[in-house]
């Protein structure tokens, strides 16, 4: 098993039709707040046929910040569209693929490549 420390986490809900018609009828000054221009609200996201609605949060948010992002994504939610039913347990954790940041930094010289077959693990991983 490995630990990864640079993935970013989705926190998010499924876009049903009572939600995807409160986002389609919501005001145009509130469409900020899931269009996902700024990262401090909501975006959608796309999964297959189906399609989310959520905050992207950096990876590794303490326990104690978990309850805090749900409410936060809940609050939004109902702000732009208060006809949708949304209950608390319909927020969801995924990780986002292709969200990564930078954990490791190289500071090693140049063309100091490891051997493949060597066992000892590197990056941002923990291995048991």
């Amino acid at each position: 098993m490995k630990l990864d420390k640079t993935t970013a986490l989705f926190f998010g809900t499924r876009i049903d039709s009572k939600l995807r018609e409160g986002l389609a009828l919501s005001k145009a000054g509130d469409k900020k707040y899931f269009d996902g221009s700024s990262e401090d609200f909501l975006r959608v996201l796309e999964v297959a046929e189906e399609k989310w609605v959520g905050k992207v949060v950096k990876p590794g948010p303490a326990v104690t910040e978990v309850d805090d992002i749900q409410r936060n994504v809940i609050s939004i939610l109902r702000r732009v569209a208060p006809n949708a039913r949304i209950p608390v347990s319909s927020v969801k954790i995924f990780v986002v693929q292709g969200a990564s940041v930078a954990a490791i930094i190289d500071d090693g010289p140049e063309g100091d490549e490891e051997d493949e077959r060597d066992p000892v693990p590197s990056g941002p991983y923990i291995s048991y």
